[in-house]
């Protein structure tokens, strides 16, 4: 009876400090800039300067590609130097839970992802963000589930 008691007690207090000081979940507010994205395993070039924001629960994300923007403003035109201001931005809320970071689009540049979902698992080691997820994108009308690997950096 006393052992069982003793386990009893080693259990209770092995398991006691992990539930009050269990894993606490990963601090990803503040500013975030995009180093690297790679789509279906390829590298992608062509997405400019990117940054996202977090607070305690919604992002904000923002893109542009500064050479885009000389060239288009280069030409002169009025069309031209809207566009080039037009280029991508998006947010919303999102949770973690565990190792996932999960968005949920509330405004979108282009109107079919809002309401859309989407999780990353992720690894954050000291200043750097690693995410993974599956993205569904839409070409021409037709949906594309593509792999997105993105390394963020903290600025702040």
């Amino acid at each position: 009876m006393k052992v069982a008691r003793t386990a009893i007690n080693v259990i209770i207090f092995s398991f006691f400090p992990a539930l009050l000081f269990g894993q606490q979940p990963a601090n990803l507010q503040g500013y975030w800039e995009l180093l690297s994205q790679k789509v279906n395993g390829r590298e992608n070039q062509s997405y400019g300067r990117q940054i996202k924001l977090l607070s305690s629960t919604h992002f904000v994300w923002v893109r542009q590609n500064k050479t885009q923007v000389e060239e288009l403003l280069a030409k002169g035109t009025l069309r031209d130097s809207l566009t080039a201001f037009h280029d991508a931005f998006g947010g919303g809320t999102y949770k973690v839970t565990g190792n996932t970071y999960s968005e949920t689009t509330e405004f979108f540049y282009e109107p079919q992802y809002i309401g859309s979902s989407i999780d990353f698992t992720f690894a954050l080691n000291g200043d750097r963000w690693n995410t993974t997820g599956h993205f569904v994108s839409y070409n021409n009308g037709k949906k594309t589930d593509e792999l997105i690997e993105e390394e963020w950096k903290r600025v702040e």
